[in-house]
């Protein structure tokens, strides 16, 4: 009886030992959660990659009296590459006019003005292996700008020129308006191309390795007040030529909208809101007396 009772336990442990053991999985196939790319290769983040320090020292040579540099892994090869920004000053002012960027044995050359003699290692992408060179200048009147550069299967090139500065903007205590959000998108401000000198909020999209391209919109906003100089006549819309309010001389009104190459449109004091045309730059179409958007409005900002 003793002996009947015993058989099926020792059944009953040997089963649960099988069963048990063939639910676990070897060291082998366990599975690690996958790493992004940005964890493999590069480390990037996004942005402006502070941690990438960036060294000087003086330099006399070809006439260059400065370089700037630092070592970063631009490419996603996990190799990291050289980088060498030289650069020359005007010789009458303190300003730097010139540069030359190496990276490795590659170089490239650019001429302006108030060139700020520093640059940023940035990550537009942080999901991609690659990682950029930017370069920004005040230029002649505040026109700051900022050069993007790439180096991938061992060439050097520009990838996109883009308006606004990035970072910290030199002998002053502001920043630039330039942000690189890490995702692919570079935000900015850029100059209205009609009427005055004015500025709006502006967008670029890195849509491939070599390409930052422009996302346009339909119409940018200028938000402008200004008074009525000549008589001027405007239309329902830009796809309707029916006349619609004509302003005199004194009226106030507000420049809301444009196109940013042959419309604007205008708000008068009854808050109606209707267009009129223009061509090269400021011209004003379609009215009793030809003249430039200072003929016909008080108020514009026309900075050089």
């Amino acid at each position: 009886m003793k002996r009947s009772l015993f058989t099926p336990f020792l059944m009953t442990l040997f089963l649960m030992f099988f069963f048990g053991c063939a639910n676990l999985e070897s060291p082998d196939e366990v599975e690690e959660p996958p790493q992004t790319p940005v964890e493999t290769d590069n480390g990037g983040k996004g942005g402006i990659l502070e941690e990438i320090v960036v060294e000087s020292r003086d330099l006399q040579m070809n006439g260059f009296d400065k370089e700037y540099y630092t070592e970063a892994d631009l490419n996603g090869d996990g190799i990291k590459d050289t980088i060498s920004l030289r650069t020359a000053i005007n010789p009458y002012y303190d300003e730097v006019i010139s540069y030359e960027l190496y990276v490795n044995e590659e170089a490239l050359s650019y001429e302006g003005e108030m060139i700020s003699p520093f640059f940023h290692v940035t990550d537009l992408l942080a999901t991609d292996n690659l990682l950029e060179i930017a370069v920004s200048e005040e230029g002649p009147s505040s026109d700051y700008a900022t050069v993007f550069y790439r180096y991938m299967n061992g060439k050097l090139t520009v990838l996109s020129k883009l308006e606004g500065f990035l970072g910290e903007i030199p002998n002053s205590d502001m920043s630039g308006k330039l942000i690189v959000h890490g995702d692919g998108r570079v935000s900015t401000l850029s100059r209205g191309q009609v009427m005055q000198t004015f500025f709006y909020e502006d967008e670029y999209l890195l849509v491939s390795p070599t390409e930052l391209k422009h996302v346009e919109k339909d119409l940018y906003p200028m938000e402008t007040k200004v008074t009525l100089l000549k008589k001027l006549k405007t239309v329902v819309s830009r796809s309707d030529s029916t006349e619609a309010y004509e302003f005199q001389p004194g009226e106030k009104a507000v420049l809301l909208e444009t196109d940013n190459r042959n419309w604007v449109s205008i708000r008068n004091e009854d808050g109606e809101i209707s267009w009129f045309r223009i061509k090269d730059f400021g011209m004003i179409l379609d009215q009793e007396e030809s003249g430039f958007s200072t003929d016909f409005f008080e108020g514009l900002n026309m900075a050089d």
